[in-house]
């Protein structure tokens, strides 16, 4: 069973793991420019080359192969790598807002807020976690739940003005097709709710009237038309994604990241 290493130890392995980067980071500063794709491209290939070879490599009778006991080490790996992106996604927003703040450029005050925000969000969950008092928790729930998590839900609650605005100009009956899907659109909501339901409540609901019952159409449109629909379009949206994880894979991607020097 694994056990988190605590103490001294911790320490060590944490000296340890930020030598190691700055080791790396200093040789790839130290490698020409014209070699960094390449090898960033290498290092993609094997990546992604060893999680397919141990996807389709034959198993023995404990259902693992040679490679398998290396993926939970790789795991962990990837989780420390993302632990750096989101370190430097930090630094990249901290330098934007703080060039804002210095310059004084228009709305540099949300910039000061931003700051404040996250800084008393971090202690304060650091002091929940570290120093677990019933102050600490309840400075900490009045800057998450009290703050972050109202503003969501205050972000959400706008969308939905969007969301009613872009349904009004989708179900404008201008062709065929948009006579059809309002209709359907119209049966579907009739379907989920007691008054529609109450329209048809007369018919029986067995044998071939209760074809005619309005939650009974409704559920036909979702089951028998929406779903295969649905699945449709997922599995297209996996071909897509395959397709794009085989460029990536390969090194085969262009864009205005891909294009630009290391």
């Amino acid at each position: 069973m694994f056990r988190p290493v605590t103490g001294p130890t911790l320490w060590l392995y944490i000296l340890g793991a930020l030598a190691a980067s700055g080791v790396i980071f200093f040789v790839l500063q130290a490698i020409p420019s014209r070699l960094r794709k390449p090898l960033v491209a290498l290092i993609t290939f094997v990546a992604g080359l060893y999680y397919a070879t141990e996807f389709f490599w034959p198993v023995g009778a404990d259902g693992a192969n040679f490679l398998t006991p290396w993926i939970d080490p790789l795991a962990q790996m990837t989780q420390v790598l993302q632990a750096f992106a989101l370190g430097l996604g930090v630094y990249s927003l901290a330098s934007v807002h703080l060039r804002a703040v210095a310059r004084q450029r228009s709305g540099w005050g949300f910039s000061v807020v931003l700051f404040a925000g996250l800084f008393a969000i971090a202690l304060t969950g650091f002091l929940r976690e570290y120093r677990p008092n019933r102050f600490n928790e309840n400075v900490f729930n009045f800057f998450f739940v009290g703050g972050l998590q109202s503003l969501d839900a205050t972000m959400f609650s706008i969308i939905a003005f969007y969301i009613v605005s872009a349904a009004y100009r989708a179900f404008r009956v201008r062709s065929i097709e948009a006579t059809i899907l309002l209709t359907s659109a119209f049966v579907v909501m009739l379907g989920q709710v007691a008054l529609g339901q109450a329209l048809t409540n007369n018919i029986p609901n067995q044998q071939f009237a209760a074809n005619f019952r309005v939650e009974n159409i409704a559920n036909w449109i979702l089951t028998r038309v929406n779903s295969p629909a649905l699945l449709a379009v997922d599995f297209g949206l996996g071909i897509g994604g395959l397709a794009t994880a085989l460029r990536l894979w390969l090194s085969l991607e262009r864009g205005s990241y891909f294009d630009k020097e290391l």
